[in-house]
């Protein structure tokens, strides 16, 4: 996926520290139920090199013509218990989007979200769902994305 530009493609494993700098930049602008981004980012290391080499985790990553990376996307799969609409309980979840500000209002997160719409689509997902913020709200939305009744509860509370 290319245009003048950028270009989108799949990340590998020498692309984990990008997706991490930018999913901590991408929680210091929307996060504020505490915890402690540092924290995240040690683990993350681990956790995205475990996942991408089980095939569980796939990220995409936005590069300028330079190869300077400005974006990413993310994709993880988790199960539920079987429900009529979806049998087998597997679902995508969808995360990790975030564009470095002089790159933002040109159309990369939506190829991003595309890609990785996808990328699902054809491993055989039914359903994908994430949680947006008030900036990615009008991308999804536009997409198709419509809100759902899921609640939370922090048991260390």
């Amino acid at each position: 996926m290319e245009n003048a530009l950028y270009t989108i493609r799949k990340a590998e494993l020498d692309d984990i520290s990008v997706l991490i700098e930018f999913r901590a930049k991408m929680f210091a602008l929307v996060w504020t139920e505490g915890g402690n981004l540092d924290e995240m980012s040690s683990f993350s290391n681990s956790y995205f090199r475990d996942k991408m080499n089980e095939q569980k985790f796939h990220a995409w990553i936005a590069e300028t013509e330079s190869g300077e990376p400005v974006a990413c996307s993310a994709l993880s799969y988790y199960h539920l218990t079987p429900k009529p609409s979806n049998i087998e309980g597997r679902y995508g979840y969808i995360s990790s989007m975030y564009t470095e500000d002089e790159h933002r209002r040109k159309g990369l997160a939506r190829r991003l979200l595309k890609a990785t719409l996808e990328f699902a689509k054809a491993s055989g997902l039914r359903y994908v769902k994430l949680h947006a913020s008030e900036f990615g709200r009008p991308l999804y939305e536009s997409e198709g994305f419509k809100a759902w009744n899921e609640m939370s509860l922090d048991l260390e509370d």
